[in-house]
């Protein structure tokens, strides 16, 4: 269940400054001396060269001993399997030279932390900094934890006074980042990536089609982020009803980086099952004092033993080398009951995928190849279904840091966050791939 809250509210962020939004307590600046004012309302926060190295050494540490797919990035580049050393170094090095003692020091430090990891790790295992609007999203938890006690650990890091005092003067060093953004914006062209990120805006989270009048009816779904599931829930139902009997649905998880998995559970298993669905996990995780904070809820009772993992032969592409700083082992068998008597939908159900399928859309792709609930096409998704990161806060600034501590399986053992999901059908194209098969039938 858990996973359903941390896919929802979690995303890389591989620059701190990237992403603005309105500061907590108002602008407090007056014209340009925002350093001024800075430093009598948030000169406690700022930090020297000592205090910024010891928490970079600090979030090298926890990682190091938590984080389990370092084979994995090891596998990525055999020229160089250790290339990730000389990556934390030179970032360490950049906040040695940092001159500190201002706001604009504090935005440098927080970017060289983002920056490093992403550079060293990319996008496995969900490595990146909470920024201040994810912190935010991160309040969630405390809406579930009467209902889930396993998602206690959350709350208590979130709520840590330290933590919000942090986010709050954070809140007011992305305004100052932001500004910049909006003067360099003035005086020339938007950047590709913001531009790509308005074009989806403006073309909307969910797009329904009719492909083919009584026959193919398409759904595209670019996240599953719990922001849209509001209004995307009822408009699929919609047009579920709509073409109920229509032969074929596809549905179009191709851009989908993640979100909720709750959004496609609701959207399109519940409605389209007329009995409960079983699926099947299997996931380890390293022995540490952080793993353990967060996760040993779910292992103690564990009847799966990594021994047990390691001898069955059906995990025939377990990468062995992995195994050694592993120690816990637990299988998750979950079932989805219908929503209804009968299906909304009684045809055949198509989901594309491809590389940028990722966390929840990834956990859709796995579910559909488990259960056979429906037939994945197009290429190989980019992986990470976890149990969803924990967080680590650095002792000295109290940023906050994400990482996956789960190892997750696939059924032939092979890791789901180095070799993602294999579709049942490869094409390159995989919306025509399908209408060429619909077409032969």
């Amino acid at each position: 269940m858990k996973r359903k809250i941390v896919g929802g509210i979690l995303t890389i962020a591989v620059s701190f400054c990237l992403i603005g939004c309105e500061p907590q307590q108002g602008d407090i600046r007056e014209g340009n001396n925002s350093l001024n004012s800075s430093e009598v309302l948030y000169a406690d926060k700022l930090l020297t060269n000592e205090q910024m190295i010891s928490d970079y050494d600090n979030m090298w540490k926890a990682m190091k001993e938590s984080y389990p797919f370092w084979g994995v990035l090891a596998r990525s580049k055999p020229e160089n399997p250790n290339y990730y050393d000389a990556i934390i170094s030179e970032y360490r090095s950049q906040l040695l030279n940092v001159e500190v003692g201002s706001d604009e020091s504090m935005l440098k430090f927080l970017d060289i932390v983002a920056n490093s990891l992403y550079d060293a790790c990319g996008t496995v295992g969900h490595v990146s900094i909470i920024n201040p609007n994810y912190y935010k999203g991160l309040g969630v938890y405390k809406d579930y934890v009467e209902e889930m006690p396993e998602v206690q650990p959350w709350v208590d890091v979130i709520e840590k006074p330290e933590v919000a005092s942090f986010y709050q003067y954070c809140d007011y060093l992305l305004t100052l980042s932001q500004e910049d953004t909006n003067e360099d914006e003035s005086q020339g062209e938007k950047s590709k990536d913001q531009q790509e990120v308005e074009n989806q805006s403006a073309s909307g989270n969910l797009t329904t089609k009719i492909l083919e009048a009584g026959k193919t009816a398409y759904i595209r779904v670019n996240s599953f982020d719990d922001a849209y599931m509001e209004d995307d829930l009822p408009k699929i139902e919609t047009f579920l009803k709509e073409v109920k009997n229509y032969e074929n649905l596809i549905i179009d998880i191709q851009a989908n980086g993640g979100g909720n998995t709750a959004y496609w559970e609701e959207a399109f298993v519940r409605p389209n099952i007329a009995e409960p669905i079983s699926s099947r996990l299997v996931r380890l995780m390293k022995d540490t004092e952080l793993t353990r904070q967060f996760y040993m809820e779910g292992y103690k009772d564990s009847l799966l033993s990594l021994e047990a993992v390691k001898n069955d032969k059906i995990f025939k592409e377990l990468p062995r080398e992995d195994l050694v700083d592993l120690a816990f082992a637990r299988e998750l068998k979950e079932t989805t009951k219908p929503k209804g008597n009968e299906k909304l939908f009684g045809g055949k159900i198509w989901v594309l995928v491809g590389p940028s399928v990722y966390s929840s859309a990834e956990a859709f792709a796995v579910f559909c190849k488990d259960t056979g609930f429906a037939t994945l096409v197009g290429q190989t998704t980019g992986g990470s279904d976890s149990g969803g990161p924990i967080l680590f806060e650095l002792p000295n600034s109290h940023l906050l840091i994400q990482f996956d501590v789960e190892y997750c399986l696939n059924a032939d053992g092979s890791c789901n966050q180095e070799m993602g999901t294999a579709p049942d059908i490869e094409a390159a194209d995989a919306l025509q791939k399908v209408l060429e098969l619909i077409k032969r039938t």
